[in-house]
């Protein structure tokens, strides 16, 4: 497939899940991709397995220097940027707010919302000088409709929901598109650390497709939205989640 020839991609969280599926689903469709993560391991399989044009760079995308390392080497390898997949993120339940440390609440929300800031804030010059693109963050279920113990993580994914739409009205004029996905239960190894066997065949049964979700569905939304095809789409949010038949 070459839905997506002459982009270059630059895909956050790639050692594995959403990250992993997103990078090699970008590459089998055409383009060029950077894969970053600070998972060494994750990458050499996301490397090994790739159809395609992908490279590999170990990074932190919550650092401001390695986040224009990673765009750095996306001009350096292919000449230009046209696609950002920001897709780190993660979290801890367990804690209401009373319970979590400050400390605790810098680390998530860095996490899961400044890894986006400084992500965009290196990509879109280059996205700019490339004649524009699309930028893509993976937002949360949680952070439309709310999770229980779990503030910190639920208000940094609100927080990307917004930033996505104010991403759309300040750089539309650039040609960048941005646009977030909320995934619902998606089989990730994140949901394998946080929820037991019998959790995650409940959250399957709560979704009217009738399964639980997987890196696939989403990284096939990702490529959508930053192809032609997805082009008239802007500051949107998507809800990928199997039609939800209830909360989480």
């Amino acid at each position: 497939m070459t839905q997506l020839e002459g982009h270059v991609a630059l895909v956050t969280a790639a050692g594995g899940g959403i990250g992993q599926a997103t990078a090699w689903l970008l590459a089998e469709r055409g383009a060029a991709v950077i894969a970053v993560d600070i998972d060494e391991t994750g990458l050499a399989e996301t490397a090994a397995k790739a159809a395609g044009r992908l490279s590999i760079l170990k990074g932190d995308a919550t650092k401001w220097d390695d986040a224009q390392a990673a765009v750095a080497a996306a001009k350096r390898e292919f000449g230009k940027l046209t696609i950002l997949a920001n897709v780190v993120g993660g979290s801890r339940p367990g804690q209401t707010i009373l319970d979590m440390s400050p400390e605790d609440w810098s680390h998530w929300v860095d996490l899961n919302l400044t890894s986006t800031f400084l992500m965009c804030k290196a990509a879109i010059p280059l996205m700019a000088e490339s004649g524009g693109g699309s930028i893509v963050n993976v937002s949360s279920g949680a952070g439309v409709t709310g999770m229980m113990r779990n503030p910190a993580y639920v208000a940094a994914k609100g927080g990307v929901i917004a930033l996505t739409r104010s991403l759309a009205i300040d750089h539309a004029d650039q040609h960048i598109r941005a646009n977030c996905v909320a995934p619902g239960p998606i089989l990730t190894p994140l949901m394998e650390r946080n929820r037991r066997p019998e959790e995650i065949d409940y959250l399957a049964k709560m979704t009217l497709a009738g399964r639980i979700g997987m890196p696939h569905d989403i990284a096939a939304t990702i490529a959508f939205l930053s192809s032609k095809d997805g082009e008239f789409i802007n500051g949107e949010l998507i809800n990928v989640a199997g039609g939800r038949r209830g909360g989480v």
